[in-house]
């Protein structure tokens, strides 16, 4: 009678599992480091980062013979995101830059043309302390996905409003639009022959603008 020890069997973790993690791990420190203002992440940089990364996974895994799962789907998910948000950025002038989660700027001076960005999250500008030169400053402020609020204009400047929003609502100084396609501009009465002039120009793809005095 021979004498053996069980052999413990091995449990191998899905290829599904190890490629969902890897994604986790780069879409999370990429958003940690937006969050923390280490860098800028461009969303679309991301995307790319994890079709690598799925596409490292393929080429791994079909010579061994397994099989790929749900891993072709996620790729052409991917693929579809990534020309959605090119679709977004073009067609409605919302630069995919900017990182994630909420900003608060309220700066003291503005150069001619100055911006601010975010991909997804509110961004709230604040415009009470600023000294506006004399002349015309442009002012562009965009957000991809989520909330844009530009308060305290100064009443003493003659201001023009361009605001549009592919899905979602508007609101300048107390007036509002909301749709699909939302596309506003409103004027001041003195803007031509005001001395000191600053022209907003806000944005959002899917969310919500609102601007006040």
């Amino acid at each position: 009678m021979n004498d053996y020890s069980p052999v413990e069997e091995r449990t191998s973790v899905p290829t599904g599992q190890i490629v969902a993690g890897a994604v986790l791990i780069v879409i999370g420190v990429g958003w940690l480091l937006s969050a923390l203002d280490v860098a800028t992440i461009p969303w679309r940089a991301l995307l790319a980062a994890v079709l690598i990364v799925v596409g490292i996974a393929l080429v791994a895994i079909t010579p061994s013979g397994a099989s790929p799962g749900a891993l072709p789907a996620t790729g052409i998910t991917l693929v579809i995101i990534l020309a959605l948000l090119s679709t977004v950025s073009s067609t409605f002038s919302v630069p995919l830059r900017g990182g994630f989660g909420d900003r608060d700027y309220q700066p003291a001076t503005l150069d001619l043309r100055t911006e601010y960005h975010l991909i997804a999250g509110e961004l709230d500008l604040n415009l009470s302390e600023v000294t506006f030169p004399d002349g015309e400053t442009r002012l562009e402020v965009g957000v991809t996905f989520g909330k844009l609020v530009i308060t305290d204009v100064p009443e003493e400047v003659a201001v023009t409003v361009n605001a549009s929003a592919a899905a979602g609502q508007v609101i300048v100084f107390g007036t509002v639009w909301e749709g699909v396609n939302v596309d506003v501009m409103k004027t001041d009465d003195s803007f031509d022959l005001a001395r000191t002039r600053v022209v907003i120009d806000a944005r959002v793809a899917f969310g919500q603008i609102e601007v006040s005095r």
